[in-house]
């Protein structure tokens, strides 16, 4: 749930409006006395109009950096907000349909009625917590272009090792699917017709061509089979896709096997890091953005890790230890978290560290796929050679017989 804090900031002595994200409304408390402040009045945030499927990360990306070009222009963001509107609206009239994002409008709204630009940014459905928290941050050092291409930054670097897993994984299902269709195939049409010749030979055909043969009279006599196990199949993956299920499923695959659960935690850790590297560079404390980067935990074993680096920090145990107990880090990032606290840019310590497990985590997903892609090709080969040699053998048989 989201909710907006009116609370004394004891470092700026003002009354400040926060967005938080919380369970509840004591939870949303708590985390607002964590950040040092004193909380005066907790509301709900108020949802613009807007689709009920939230805002898209391609919707966000670009609302970033539109907003962020303008901004270079020397537009300030009530203009800047109003000519994306304007634009937006002019498209909607050009295609003939009307616009079905309030994205723009719901912002102007609040930020007329007095509202910050985080707590607008706050109460729209599917807003990140990490943009709300940089934009939050550039509210107090006044420079929101560069928390806007941060974030940006950030999204960039989750979405190209996305894409990489996407890419990886797009030529075996290819070559997965083709070879269930040459099997199908074979089954279902070639060796039906070999039925008959190969019925009067009896036990000469062998085992396996019997098999084969009787495979195949079973698909021939339930031909619809095959479309309603094919329609299951896209039924279900389609089912996965639409709920989100299918990332309970990928990680469930993911913890059965320690390899690729290894290689998911380079992930893991560098939107950890990256996020991290973020924020603090935006002027949040240590603490805090551990506290805000729990909304980006995948798993409920890193939220745990990330709650006991808090608590180990709080208690005065220094960064690189804190981490170190809580599993967050190895021995290589142990060192760079010790150069970087003890004086230096610790933020770019964080970048670094980050682009130190994407490198990783790139380097696994490319060597998976050169292993990958021949391996499944020779699956499928042996297997649709496999079937065309069954059929073949009892022709083999019947000529050596005639001579």
């Amino acid at each position: 749930m989201h909710f907006i804090a009116r609370a004394l900031d004891p470092a700026t002595r003002s009354v400040v409006s926060v967005p938080l994200e919380a369970g509840n409304a004591d939870q949303a408390r708590g985390l607002a006395e964590s950040r040092g402040l004193h909380v005066i009045e907790l509301q709900p945030a108020a949802t613009p109009k807007r689709a009920a499927a939230g805002l898209s990360e391609r919707e966000i990306q670009l609302f970033c950096r539109e907003l962020s070009s303008l901004l270079k222009a020397g537009l300030s963001v009530i203009e800047a907000l109003e000519a994306l509107d304007a634009q937006q609206q002019r498209q909607a009239q050009g295609s003939g349909r009307a616009t079905t994002s309030g994205l723009h409008a719901g912002l102007l709204q609040q930020l007329r009625e007095g509202a910050a630009l985080s707590v607008a940014l706050a109460a729209l459905p599917g807003a990140p917590a990490l943009l709300v928290a940089s934009v939050q941050a550039s509210e107090r050092t006044s420079n929101l272009v560069e928390a806007l291409d941060a974030y940006l930054k950030y999204a960039e670097l989750v979405q190209r090792l996305r894409s990489r897993v996407l890419s990886a994984a797009l030529y075996p299902s290819i070559v997965i699917c083709l070879g269930a269709c040459i099997t199908v195939f074979l089954l279902a049409v070639v060796v039906p017709r070999f039925a008959a010749l190969y019925a009067q030979m009896g036990p000469a055909a062998g085992g396996t061509t019997r098999a084969l043969l009787a495979l195949s009279g079973w698909l021939k006599a339930a031909p619809w089979l095959v479309p309603l196990l094919g329609a299951l199949l896209v039924g279900g993956v389609f089912a996965l896709l639409h709920q989100g299920r299918w990332r309970a499923v990928l990680a469930w695959v993911v913890e059965a096997m320690p390899y690729l659960r290894r290689q998911a935690r380079q992930l893991e850790l560098t939107r950890l890091y990256e996020a991290l590297a973020m924020l603090t560079r935006g002027g949040y404390s240590l603490f805090e953005s551990l506290e805000l980067c729990k909304s980006i935990a995948t798993r409920p074993a890193q939220r745990a890790r990330l709650a006991d680096a808090q608590r180990q920090i709080a208690e005065g145990q220094s960064v690189s230890t804190a981490f170190a107990a809580a599993d967050i880090t190895d021995a290589v990032t142990e060192r760079l978290l010790r150069a970087g606290q003890s004086g230096g840019d610790f933020a770019a310590v964080l970048h670094a560290v980050s682009q130190r497990h994407a490198e990783a985590f790139e380097t696994f997903v490319e060597r998976a796929t050169r292993v990958v892609e021949p391996l499944l090709l020779l699956l499928v080969a042996i297997l649709v050679g496999g079937l065309v040699v069954t059929l073949y053998m009892p022709i083999f048989d019947i000529a050596s017989s005639v001579r």
